[in-house]
């Protein structure tokens, strides 16, 4: 790095060297490019630098490393979670900036750590900070019992706005993301009457929310996304502004109406992920729906008897798929087919039992794809039913410009990948430049991750 480069005289300043030369706001603007920690280190370099980092606009409290090793023991957590807690406290103290644009916490954190907790979302309010978001899952992964989580501080919120009948608006606030975080249904409407800004809104793993409503065009928000959160009945969404929505979860009854800006979707109700007629749900904006994304269970089960709409503005669709034996893909065709428009076709396999059985390779009813360019197929392990899935885009997408095959493992855990993994991902690869690159015609770029 080009620190080592610097000296300095007694001033702290050297004229003669080109990095003392730069003014303070470029470095900070430098050190906001590196890791909150590195950006730290920073201030034993000279008396000049002590506390430039103590400007840069965003303060991502990043424990990952700590996580992962927390993950393969976990008593360490007792000892690691004070040392974030005074790690953001100190920083907090020596902050000089006049705002904030980012505040992350992520760490294993409780309610018991609430005083803390508190206390750093009170900061960032305070330095009217753009983007927020506390991610406090259980081992840094795991969603934790809901009886257990961080409450939302929402009279901290409350104070804001009385300061804003005072003449002080609040409406900087722009993302809030929240993960293992109870957020009452009450404390959501006083937040969206709080933060006039918000345009995203995510809330993972809440354990209060039971019947969501969200109305209104006064309300800016754009992205609102609600996942694992298994007390959740319904949400209702109407006359809103809304442009994206997430929900995963347990079946619910979701009512949409008068959502002319809603393009995006993304939907995974029950065991099957087709529960509570989902189509029926969102048939409000169907005709306009630009990209959707879909997780399914058990597909060649939940996919033979159901009927899809036709979906005529649909230029993306992403299928997050529960892989068993070597089931069938083939019956995703007939969704794919019910998009005219479509361009981009993902399918992200999760394997269960990633089993390889000998048979045919079958083939589905041809139809031709005539704007569809590229394929994706994340989970590749080299099964019949892989094979046949890529055949079928090979042989009916005639603007196809490009295959994408991603073999690596797609559960997220943050234990390392161990070598017979790896060793699976390697004969994948193998596979998959084997059963495809003879077939993939000229024009067509076969890409193996």
């Amino acid at each position: 790095m080009f620190l080592c480069f610097f000296k300095e005289n007694d001033y702290g300043y050297n004229s003669n060297d080109f990095i003392s030369r730069i003014p303070d706001d470029i470095i900070v603007s430098i050190l906001s490019k590196i890791t909150l920690k590195e950006a730290a280190s920073t201030s034993n370099l000279s008396k000049r630098w002590r506390y430039l980092w103590c400007q840069i606009d965003s303060l991502d409290f990043d424990a990952n490393e700590k996580l992962d090793k927390i993950a393969l023991d976990y008593k360490l957590r007792i000892v690691e979670r004070p040392k974030y807690i005074n790690w953001v406290n100190r920083v907090t103290r020596q902050y000089k900036g006049p705002s904030v644009n980012e505040f992350r916490v992520c760490f294993d954190f409780d309610k018991t750590s609430k005083s803390a907790i508190d206390k750093w979302v009170e900061f960032a309010v305070g330095k009217r900070v753009k983007k927020l978001e506390l991610d406090l899952l259980e081992n840094g992964e795991m969603l934790r019992q809901p009886a257990k989580n961080y409450v939302f501080p929402i009279k901290i919120f409350d104070r804001s706005v009385k300061r804003q009948c005072e003449g002080m608006e609040m409406k900087f606030l722009k993302s809030l993301f929240l993960k293992c975080v109870n957020v009452s249904e009450e404390a959501l409407t006083r937040l969206l009457v709080s933060c006039s800004g918000l345009e995203q809104l995510s809330i993972h793993g809440s354990g209060e929310l039971v019947n969501v409503k969200i109305n209104g065009k006064s309300l800016v928000l754009k992205y609102f996304e609600i996942v694992f959160c298994s007390g959740v009945k319904s949400i209702e969404i109407t006359d809103s502004n809304i442009e994206s929505f997430s929900y995963l979860g347990p079946g619910i009854t979701i009512k949409f109406s008068e959502l002319p800006r809603l393009k995006e979707i993304s939907i995974g109700e029950g065991y099957s992920g087709f529960e509570n007629n989902v189509f029926g749900q969102i048939s409000c904006c169907i005709s306009h729906l630009q990209s959707l994304t879909l997780d399914i269970y058990r597909p060649e089960e939940n996919l033979k008897f159901l009927s899809f709409p036709e979906l005529p503005k649909l230029k993306q669709l992403i299928l997050k798929v529960g892989a068993w034996d070597d089931d069938s893909l083939l019956e995703f065709t007939t969704l794919a087919k019910a998009c005219p428009k479509l361009q981009r076709f993902v399918i992200q396999l999760i394997w269960m039992s990633p089993a390889k059985r000998r048979r045919k390779i079958k083939r589905a009813a041809k139809h031709p794809h005539k704007h569809l360019e590229v394929v994706e197929i994340v989970g590749y392990y080299g099964r019949t039913s892989d094979v046949e899935l890529a055949v079928y885009f090979i042989d009916n997408a005639k603007a196809l410009h490009k295959i994408i095959i991603d073999p690596r493992y797609q559960v997220l855990e943050r234990t390392p990948i161990g070598n017979i993994q790896l060793k699976k991902e390697k004969a994948a690869r193998d596979c998959a430049k084997k059963q495809l690159e003879q077939r993939t015609p000229e024009g067509v770029e076969l890409v193996i991750l």
